[in-house]
């Protein structure tokens, strides 16, 4: 059984996005020195606990939606009361800001490049402003997530940017293979929470979602058109020399679940369409690590 601690914070996406910074520093080069090392690890961490405190977040904010479209999530079930989950989110958020002073602390002391490793900071403003901008209702806030397609890209430039925050964490912030790569992450990611927001159409009562403004068919159709637009990047790098042409190959897994996608979708088949995505964006990152990783 899943401990209600791993259910809130959605252990397997913290774990995904913890291994997504490793992957964006892999990106950038693949001989750490043990400073790299250390850095690497502390941004993996801070964005683990960034996630974990949102998704604590998301999850109170939502209990109430939840009860209908996920009553199996620990606050609606039962298995974590509110205020517990607040200190959970609160606690995880801590440790993020104290794992980005900690990578702050060493590069300032041991890094040849400080000024290389400062971005770091900016990023992780970045994502903290949408995360506030995305889950609060308060005047401040733009409420990105009650703006459909405007939510769902919110959403996705948070999963681009942390592949740019692992390179930023060995300064590697311009590497232009790092931004094509994060730009495949965005685009999937786009198209997996159009769908999802399909899937949870009838529960969402106060959100103004894309299937409620344009209906579900139409909301496939950009789906559809974000996949077919990923495939672009996926090649790219590849096409441009940047990684060998031959190991193009790498990414046929990710290529043929992506393809896989479409009669899903034309089915209505939404819960399978948006796993099949999320696989499609693990293994796009994975023909990606390996292509950096095989020697030539």
């Amino acid at each position: 059984m899943v401990h209600p601690v791993w259910h809130l914070v959605r252990g397997g996406n913290v774990l995904v996005g913890a291994s997504t910074v490793i992957v964006g520093a892999l990106m950038v080069k693949t001989d750490f020195s043990q400073i790299d090392v250390v850095l690497v690890l502390l941004h993996a961490l801070c964005v683990a606990t960034f996630m974990g405190a949102w998704n604590a977040f998301n999850d109170v904010l939502d209990h109430e939606v939840d009860a209908l479209n996920h009553p199996e999530r620990p606050i609606p079930s039962g298995d974590l009361t509110l205020i517990q989950a607040k200190a959970i989110g609160r606690a995880a958020f801590l440790l993020s800001i104290i794992s980005l002073l900690g990578a702050m602390t060493v590069a300032a002391l041991f890094s040849e490049n400080l000024s290389g490793w400062l971005p770091s900071i900016g990023i992780w403003f970045v994502a903290f402003l949408l995360m506030f901008h995305y889950e609060m209702v308060v005047p401040a806030s733009f409420m990105l997530k009650h703006k459909g397609l405007v939510g769902n890209l919110a959403i996705s430039l948070l999963v681009g940017i942390v592949i740019v925050f692992g390179a930023a964490a060995v300064n590697g912030i311009s590497s232009p293979l790092v931004w094509i790569v994060a730009t495949v992450a965005m685009l999937v990611n786009a198209a997996r929470e159009i769908v999802k927001d399909i899937e949870d159409e009838e529960g969402d009562l106060d959100r103004e979602t894309l299937p409620k403004k344009i209906g579900a068919d139409g909301s496939r159709a950009i789906a559809q058109l974000l996949i077919i637009c990923s495939f672009i990047p996926i090649v790219a790098p590849y096409a441009r020399e940047m990684l060998p042409m031959q190991l193009l190959l790498l990414q046929s897994p990710a290529m043929l679940v992506l393809i896989s996608v479409k009669p899903k979708l034309y089915r209505g088949e939404d819960y399978s369409a948006q796993r099949s995505l999320r696989l499609a964006m693990m293994l796009g990152l994975a023909g990606f690590l390996a292509s950096v990783l095989y020697p030539y």
